[in-house]
């Protein structure tokens, strides 16, 4: 017995080319997929950045809460990237702040603090009566300018009853 071998000449190339091929669909599958859980972890963190901050502020007001259930308090606010606070510099005086410049000084802190956090963000503090409060933060998403000319605002809002 004889045995006959036929050429098969580029078989075994396109083969591999296909494998290649099907190899290179994948990785960018999960190049896909490893961005979008990035762009999905930045939101979460931007989010948990946000709802840390407005429970931060209302603790600010609960420690001074004779100025936060004035009629006019001075932590009904709003705030955008353009706001500056003054600073009353409590930490350094030595006779401390009056509960008024103990409240300018927190806003100045907790304003800082937001705009570190989240940079472009804006901020609207409204007494609804007495004693509740509503906190909306407002932020600009940082990977919808990527994607296209659109916009995407986030927000989270907080109402609580000091």
């Amino acid at each position: 017995m004889s045995l006959i071998r036929g050429r098969q000449g580029g078989f075994t190339l396109i083969e591999v080319l296909i494998a290649l091929l099907v190899l290179a669909i994948g990785l960018l599958g999960m190049a896909s997929l490893t961005m979008t859980s990035l762009q999905s972890n930045q939101s979460a963190y931007q989010r948990g950045q946000a709802s840390q901050l407005a429970f931060d502020l209302v603790e600010r007001m609960r420690s001074n809460s004779d100025q936060a259930t004035l009629g006019q308090s001075p932590y009904a606010a709003t705030l955008d990237t353009d706001s500056t606070l003054n600073n009353p510099d409590c930490k350094t005086k030595t006779a401390g702040c009056t509960p008024s410049q103990q409240a300018a000084q927190d806003m100045y802190e907790w304003w800082a603090n937001l705009q570190g956090a989240l940079p472009g963000a804006s901020a609207t503090i409204t007494k609804n009566n007495a004693n509740e409060y509503q906190i909306v933060i407002s932020w600009t998403e940082s990977d919808s300018q990527q994607r296209s000319t659109s916009t995407q605002t986030s927000s989270f809002t907080l109402r609580v009853n000091l």
